[in-house]
């Protein structure tokens, strides 16, 4: 029996080498860039230096012309989401102002809480570093949404119309609790989430060839180091709260809705929980679209929101 228990041992004592071995081969492979001078000088647009560090922007069109401030969701490409739009609103004689979200794009990933705080004062920062001081309209998806809805609550007299685009301000997401331990977070997100992360968001499109483009552009961004931390972050401070609150302090008649018909993550019957907080909601479905309308489906949503724009002077 003491020599069976001897060889158990020495079996379970290897196994636990060898999956160790495996998965710190695995996590090695992962997050190898960082975000330098070199990395950035690449990067279109221009760079800033605010309090939490460098944020990647990109701010076109005639001073004299009507803003409008772009705020992209979670996704780690940033601003790029905009590609489709951007060179429309601005032929529609429009300001265009778009950033990289702390800890996506081309913008510093802090070691700090990835909250609704913390962009606020991003934004907060940004414009009064660049002097946008007029009023202005606002596009915002995704995760964006509620930073959007939240400094338009703070500052009613800057923001004139808001367009919404596949929001995610309920608080749907619900993280495992595994992840609450530091141990098994790592073990979780480097060896099951990160090399799936990719394939995972294959769902939020209907064009699949158009996907596989994007999905370039991903995998670039998610090697910078600092990745799978802001994403967890971002899960537990932002993703898993409800900020459907900030609707409530929002004037009648500002916002404007656009969704996907397939998006996985706003199905139709979310919309009654936006409508019972703002019953003047304008709103719009877009088929053939799933979690980005405006990149899926780029031709319609900018013609949606330039005439919303339009017909809100």
């Amino acid at each position: 029996m003491a020599g069976r228990r001897k060889w158990i041992l020495i079996l379970t004592g290897g196994t636990t080498l060898l999956l160790t071995g495996i998965f710190f081969l695995i996590k090695q492979q992962q997050e190898t860039a960082s975000l330098n001078d070199i990395t950035r000088r690449a990067a279109p647009g221009s760079f800033i230096r605010l309090q939490q560090g460098t944020v990647h922007y990109s701010l076109s069109g005639p001073d004299t012309a009507r803003l409008l401030v772009l705020i992209h969701g979670g996704g780690c490409t940033g601003m790029e989401v905009w590609k489709n739009n951007i060179p429309y609103l601005l032929s529609k004689g429009y300001r265009v102002l778009s950033y990289d979200l702390y800890g996506r794009g081309y913008s510093d990933k802090p070691e700090t809480v990835y909250d609704l705080r913390l962009y606020r004062e991003q934004l907060v920062a940004l414009l009064d570093t660049l002097q946008l001081r007029q009023p202005f309209d606002m596009i915002a998806m995704s995760m964006g949404a509620p930073i959007g809805l939240d400094y338009a609550a703070g500052h009613p007299d800057r923001v004139k119309q808001i367009i919404l685009l596949g929001p995610a301000a309920s608080g749907d997401l619900h993280p495992s609790k595994l992840l609450k331990f530091p141990v098994i977070r790592d073990l979780l997100m480097s060896g099951y989430w990160y090399p799936r992360s990719v394939e995972k968001q294959r769902k939020e499109f209907v064009n699949q060839p158009l996907f596989n483009s994007y999905a370039t552009r991903l995998k670039y961004f998610m090697n910078f180091r600092g990745y799978k931390r802001i994403t967890y972050s971002s899960w537990t401070n932002m993703l898993n709260q409800s900020q459907l609150y900030l609707l409530e302090k929002i004037p009648p008649r500002k916002i404007f809705l656009i969704y996907g018909k397939q998006d996985p993550f706003f199905p139709k019957e979310k919309l009654s929980s936006y409508t019972a907080l703002y019953p003047t909601l304008e709103v719009h479905e877009v088929d053939s679209a799933g979690h980005m309308p405006h990149y899926e489906q780029p031709q319609e949503v900018n013609e949606l929101m330039w005439k919303y724009l339009e017909g809100k002077n």
